[in-house]
């Protein structure tokens, strides 16, 4: 196939661009990365056009550099806080001459599950089917090629804030490139971060970003929730350099270089040499010290994240455990083992398992790119798989013309 498929991974703190190839196997290879520092967003929100623009571009030429490659379209994410999940129904009566289920009908009734009231502030943006109903026959994940004379789907409608939506797409035209497509950030990093019994036992994404902390939950093969908490590792930053008088670039290689999520970890007599502001000389600080600001931090935050799962009714549903992600908390030593402890739950550090970006913070970007290969494939496949019948009832019926004759002449 080898066709390029470009996902955009527009975050609080930074815009990571991936461009991928679609080989002759229809295997993933990675070609290009580009990240770039953005200050245009808050809390997973456009608050400043230009600036997010600026960022969007510099990924985005990282990556076609390395790629050796230009492109125009992209997908782009969204927060999964950010978004609601609706249910609905889709019917329609299968109009073929032999009643075979096609991928018109499967379309048609797609689009008439979009036929439900949204508020005039929010806008459609994904159709996920649940399942299949075909005669009153339930469970149907593929209904392609099956006989019916009635098609009924349920789904989880997928809409956004319409400001949101239009901001982001504005941002990304801006730069010059045309939107392929929205995915929502855990639809995505589901792709390439949970197995398939995962999905269907239940496990939770938790996606700890520099701003936001995504709570996500799959259940029975679906999305069953989705919330987003205004914290991440931003504000973890930001504790030491108000607690320690430092600046916050000193802060943030404090947080990556000696960090650790359980101060007990650290000796308690090790010392780091810091740099305070308004001192020319460094400061000696103890390790500990530091690692108790961080640990204070995040025990909020995996907290907060208890007490949604709770007050959500779903931990009980977490069968399978967390997948710990994103590049505000996982790449923090000692932060799967607090998680662990707080939630009592097996966790995992999640990352995508592709050679040049096997790190949680690329789980978006990847799962971006996964998530529509996997559409494509799927469309391509229900083409060939219509093409086939209707080869095979061609060829059936030339068979059947042949031994007419072959009978009529004896």
């Amino acid at each position: 196939m080898n066709e390029l498929i470009t996902g955009i991974d527009i975050g609080t703190s930074k815009i990571c661009t991936i461009i991928s190839q679609i080989n002759k196997n229809g295997e993933i290879e990675i070609r290009g990365v580009g990240v770039s520092p953005c200050k245009g967003l808050k809390k997973g929100v456009v608050i400043d056009v230009d600036e997010t623009v600026k960022g969007i571009r510099n990924s985005v030429s990282q990556a076609e550099h390395m790629a050796n490659v230009g492109v125009d379209k992209v997908f782009i994410n969204m927060a999964g806080g950010h978004v609601n999940f609706i249910k609905n129904k889709g019917i329609i009566a299968v109009t073929g001459e032999n009643k075979e289920i096609t991928k018109h009908d499967v379309e048609r009734v797609i689009e008439a599950a979009k036929v439900i009231a949204i508020p005039a502030d929010k806008e459609i943006i994904d159709v996920i089917p649940i399942q299949y109903i075909i005669d009153g026959y339930d469970e149907i994940r593929d209904p392609l090629g099956m006989i019916g004379t009635r098609l009924e789907v349920d789904t989880n409608i997928v809409i956004a804030s319409t400001t949101s939506v239009e901001n982001l797409v504005r941002c990304i035209r801006k730069a010059d490139l045309e939107v392929g497509g929205i995915i929502v950030s855990p639809l995505a990093e589901s792709e390439v971060l949970l197995s398939k019994d995962e999905k269907e036992l239940g496990a939770c994404i938790l996606d700890i970003g520099a701003g936001t902390t995504d709570i996500s939950v799959f259940k029975d093969g679906r999305i069953i929730y989705s919330k987003l908490l205004p914290v991440g590792g931003d504000h973890i930053t930001n504790d030491l350099a108000v607690g320690l008088k430092i600046s916050l670039e000193e802060a943030e290689n404090l947080k990556r270089q000696y960090g650790f999520a359980m101060s007990d970890m650290v000796d308690e007599n090790e010392e780091i040499d810091v740099k305070v502001i308004g001192n020319q000389s460094s400061v000696k600080v103890k390790a500990r010290d530091i690692c108790e600001i961080i640990e204070a931090r995040t025990n909020e935050i995996i907290m907060l994240t208890n007490k949604n799962l709770i007050e959500s009714g779903l931990k009980s549903s977490i069968s399978t455990g967390v997948v710990l992600t994103g590049g505000g908390l996982s790449q923090i030593k000692g932060s799967m083992d607090l998680t662990r402890k707080i939630l009592n739950l097996p966790v995992r550090i999640g990352s995508p398992d592709y050679i040049g970006v096997s790190l949680p913070t690329y789980s978006a970007a990847v799962g971006i790119i996964k998530y529509v290969e996997r559409y494509k494939r799927e469309m391509l496949g229900s083409a060939a798989d219509t093409k086939n019948r209707q080869m095979s009832s061609h060829i059936n019926l030339f068979d059947k013309f042949k031994e007419f004759f072959s009978d009529f002449f004896q």
